[in-house]
């Protein structure tokens, strides 16, 4: 069932905007697997994962409140509230109560965005290691349909039917997605699974020499197509995803020593540095090195870097309130500077963080510390636990979640349903509890957090 929900996310969910017609099929799609999920969970798997219940709650129950109706004593008193209290009174519409959101339509699609997520995280709560090891191979699947469906992209017209979105970058090679950029972040993200796929010891029917050989292989394609893609972030992604392949790959050991032996697979890593410096010098001389000709240019020349600075005077007028979730394409409008208009929409931030601060406001804040605090404190643990195949599915968790918050520093790709569902995945990966242990006395991050807010 989540193969199947990551698989439909994909092929239905590329675009981040939410007036997508396949979004019909995918949302309730997903709620149906969700109360599926919901029906056959445990009471030890929500244990094991109950910090991440509880975020998931309390994020599900932030964008709720920022849709209940709020008497206009207390509404327009709320920061930036007073044009539209204005506005109301000059058009005599007499007490009107309102929501904290300053854009209630918006705040819904938030909302039901968060279905296939939520169903992603309750799906994969229900599985085994085994079962969860099964997945990268699905992953893996989705990125080389992605990957060649973008190839076609390119060897057909700008205007062809391979582009499954009204708004995308046509003449790019978007594949599975509306913006090239997200299609390069996803591929990137991919490095680190063919890493962990051709590890050593990992519960597969395939030997670990022809794994490891199909992932070098992958992963050669895939670096190769970031860098035709043009995007500047999936580059940067590729290149901090890098040193986490060598660390998540687990080399074999010998038999007669119990060490591990890593003449072979060094002469592997080796091999395939050199192909990569070869594909990009050859994409390079072929002038399909999109992507480093799109880093070299100026920055100053790109709006979203311009609009940094604004979007955080704002989060700062608005702030502790916010402006809703879902709000900012319309709240922008309102404060969008002259030096910034142009033909173009200005639909996100393209800073997730400073987006979020913008219309989640200080409560949104908070809820993030304490999410950031407990994967630190996840993080220690995971640092003291033994290395078998439990600590090499959360250190996976760990990279991806870790290459999808930097990338949210310039892009907004969880706002895509399919990379949120692969997101919410790896945090399964990190959050059980049951999986990690120090060899002493396990330490849980989660369960001492959870205790001090209700102590608090």
């Amino acid at each position: 069932m989540l193969a199947l929900l990551l698989v439909m996310a994909f092929l239905l969910g590329g675009g981040s905007r939410g007036d997508i017609a396949s979004l019909i099929v995918l949302r309730p799609v997903a709620a149906l697997l969700l109360c599926y999920g919901i029906w056959g969970l445990t009471r030890q798997q929500v244990a094991n994962h109950c910090f991440l219940f509880c975020a998931a709650g309390a994020i599900a129950g932030l964008v709720l409140v920022q849709l209940v109706p709020l008497p206009p004593e207390i509404w327009s008193h709320l920061p930036g509230r007073q044009l539209i209290a204005d506005i109301d009174r000059a058009a005599g519409l007499g007490v009107v109560w309102r929501p904290l959101s300053l854009v209630p339509s918006g705040t819904w699609n938030a909302l039901f965005s968060l279905i296939p997520p939520l169903a992603a995280i309750v799906l994969a709560v229900r599985l085994t290691s085994e079962e969860s090891w099964g997945l990268l191979p699905v992953l893996i699947g989705i990125g080389l349909f992605s990957a060649v469906l973008a190839l076609l992209q390119l060897s057909g017209a700008a205007d062809g039917p391979l582009y499954f979105y009204q708004e995308t970058n046509r003449g790019s090679a978007v594949g599975l997605f509306a913006n090239r950029n997200h299609h390069a972040i996803f591929l990137a993200s991919l490095l680190p699974v063919l890493a962990a796929y051709g590890s050593f010891g990992a519960p597969s029917s395939l030997d670990y020499r022809l794994r490891t050989t199909l992932a070098l292989a992958i992963g050669a394609f895939f670096m190769a197509l970031i860098l035709v893609i043009g995007s500047r972030a999936g580059l940067l992604l590729m290149l901090l995803a890098l040193p986490g392949m060598p660390l998540l790959y687990r080399f074999p050991t010998s038999q007669r020593s119990g060490r591990r032996s890593v003449a072979q697979p060094l002469l592997w890593v080796m091999l395939a540095v050199l192909a990569f410096i070869a594909l990009g010098v050859l994409t390079s001389a072929f002038g399909r090195a999109l992507a480093i000709e799109r880093l070299l240019q100026p920055v100053d020349t790109e709006v979203r870097y311009k609009a940094w600075g604004q979007v955080l005077a704002m989060a700062w007028h608005y702030f502790p309130a916010g402006t809703g979730f879902g709000s900012f394409a319309e709240v922008f409008k309102v404060d969008e500077p002259h030096r910034l208009l142009s033909i173009f929409t200005f639909n996100h931030a393209h800073n997730d963080w400073l987006e979020l601060v913008l219309t989640g406001g200080l409560a949104a804040c908070l809820l993030l510390i304490v999410v950031a605090a407990a994967l630190a404190m996840r993080m220690r643990t995971l640092f003291r636990a033994p290395r078998d195949t439990h600590h090499l599915m959360a250190s996976l968790g760990m990279w991806i979640m870790a290459l999808f918050a930097l990338a949210s520093f310039g892009d907004y790709p969880l706002r895509v349903p399919s990379i949120a569902c692969l997101f919410s995945v790896a945090l399964v990966w990190i959050s059980s509890k049951a999986r990690l242990h120090t060899g002493k006395k396990a330490f849980d991050a989660h369960e001492y957090l959870f205790k001090q807010g209700l102590k608090a």
